[in-house]
């Protein structure tokens, strides 16, 4: 031990020396290896040319009108303005429906008052008088059988009137009134419906349906059980 310790002490020096080398070496070694190990980063250098060189001004370019686009507000005053033609069309078209629809509801009611009055049951005067035209012979048929107050027309194919009442008319109204007659074999006239139209007043239109109604044929077995016929009545207006 002592002998080691002489060793030590001749040689303190080297020993010395010796490790910092070593130490120097292992710390060398340390630092490369980690500067291999570390990532390598660059930094970003930015500069700002805008303060050194000024940007140059560029020409005013030529508009021409004729070729540019609508602005933003001509475009929304043209749309505006079309917008208000397509309403007031729509208006006007809407006008003109109602006015359509207005004029076939009147056309309706006209026809359905028309219809009424076609269909209206004309009353017989059960009451009414009437004087008789003279009974005619087969061989002295006319269609115009009676002239006076009122004339009287008919038509029954065949036969001729044994009885024919004259409607006395006592109105300020006058007219023609056609009657459509169902007559039997006998003679008797079963159905009687005037003809109506506007001007009819419906005084004129039960007298002449009363009188038809009176009015009696020659019997004919070679008739039909239902001949149809028509009695027109020309009424004078009493002033």
């Amino acid at each position: 031990m002592s002998r080691f310790i002489k060793i030590y002490k001749e040689n303190i020096n080297g020993i010395i020396i010796t490790l910092s080398l070593h130490i120097i070496v292992f710390t060398s070694l340390f630092f490369k290896e980690l500067s291999i190990n570390t990532p390598h980063t660059e930094s970003e250098i930015l500069i700002d040319f805008s303060q050194i060189i000024p940007e140059p001004e560029l020409p005013e370019e030529r508009i021409d009108k004729t070729s540019q686009p609508p602005l933003a507000g001509q475009l929304q005053t043209n749309i505006a303005s079309n917008r208000s033609s397509r309403t007031a069309q729509t208006q006007s078209n809407k006008a003109s429906d109602n006015q359509y629809e207005q004029e076939i509801a009147e056309a309706q009611n006209l026809l359905k008052d028309v219809s009424r009055q076609l269909k209206k049951e004309i009353p017989t005067i059960d009451d009414l008088k009437m004087p008789d035209a003279p009974e005619v012979k087969p061989e002295d048929i006319k269609n115009n059988l009676y002239t006076g107050e009122s004339n009287i027309e008919y038509f029954l194919e065949n036969r001729h009137h044994v009885k024919l009442p004259i409607p006395v008319y006592l109105s300020e109204y006058g007219g023609k009134v056609k009657v459509d007659i169902l007559v039997d074999r006998s003679g008797k006239v079963i159905k009687a419906e005037p003809v109506i139209q506007n001007l009819h007043n419906e005084q004129i239109l039960s007298y002449a349906k009363t009188a038809a109604m009176r009015t009696i044929f020659n019997r004919s077995e070679s008739a039909p059980a239902q001949q149809k016929g028509y009695i027109i009545y020309t009424f004078v207006a009493q002033r």
